[in-house]
């Protein structure tokens, strides 16, 4: 499975996409897929714009000197309006696209890590054991609601809350923001996991954000680890997987004050 950083103007969205069959353009295929699909894809747009990435990575073939999708049109599509608005198949779209452009935080991807495949055979055995159902086990599996319900208790994704967007929220109330910007993505990415937003005093396992300590000395931590990501006195890798158990940690000391220095680590 050959993975490779591809430029994004490199990358051409399959105007002969399943979802839809063969269509005469790029333009016409995302077209189609705001025609069929805006709401999904605004909510994608927004996603990217938040996370500040793109977490599948696509498959894509090689067709002359550029390279076809053929999984992640749509994670795509959004990355390319992003970069362009004024690509995007009406005015609305546009203004849309160049506010989510204006919210990005962080550095703009111009590169996009993808699965590079040649054999067209192999490409249409992914994309059947990707999209075509579990296949008796030979498809991707997915998820009862108890295993989704697992999941959300554990992470807190998909509980609708953005964690940064409340922080900023409290530390403006208490007169407490950092002068320089806060990098929201990152923030997210650092207190994606209930134990350690719990380490800060707060939860949201229960779909709502609620604090589980004083709410004044959480709100000085959170100012802390604000305060750290906003200097970049604390930086986290753009990828990397969070655990308490793996065999190789590195310790990150987030400086907070309360209740005593929050210790997370890192998965090299």
């Amino acid at each position: 499975m050959p993975i490779r950083n591809i430029n994004l103007n490199d990358l051409q969205i399959n105007k002969a996409n399943d979802r839809h069959g063969e269509l005469e353009s790029e333009p016409m295929a995302i077209a189609w897929l705001f025609n069929h699909r805006e709401a999904h894809m605004r909510n994608l747009a927004k996603d990217i714009t938040e996370k500040g990435r793109i977490f599948e990575i696509p498959l894509v073939s090689p067709q002359g000197n550029k390279f076809t999708v053929f999984d992640g049109n749509r994670r795509i599509t959004c990355l390319k309006l992003l970069n362009e608005p004024r690509r995007a198949p009406t005015a609305e779209l546009q203004t849309f696209f160049a506010k989510q452009r204006s919210l990005f935080t962080g550095t703009f991807p111009k590169q996009v890590e993808c699965q590079v495949e040649t054999d067209p055979h192999r490409v249409d055995e992914i994309l059947f054991r990707r999209h075509t159902g579990t296949q008796n086990g030979v498809g991707q599996l997915t998820w009862d609601d108890r295993m989704k319900a697992t999941f959300v208790g554990r992470t807190g994704q998909g509980s609708g809350i953005n964690v940064s967007d409340e922080i900023e929220k409290l530390l403006k109330e208490a007169g407490k923001l950092p002068k320089k910007k806060i990098p929201r993505s990152t923030m997210n990415r650092l207190l994606s996991a209930e134990p350690f937003r719990n380490r800060l005093g707060f939860s949201v396992s229960k779909g709502r954000f609620e604090f589980t300590h004083n709410e004044a000395a959480s709100v000085d931590a959170m100012a802390r680890v604000a305060s750290d990501l906003s200097e970049k006195s604390l930086s986290l890798p753009k990828f990397g997987m969070w655990t308490a158990s793996a065999p190789t940690l590195t310790a990150l000391i987030v400086r907070a004050s309360f209740p005593r220095p929050i210790i997370l680590y890192l998965l090299l």
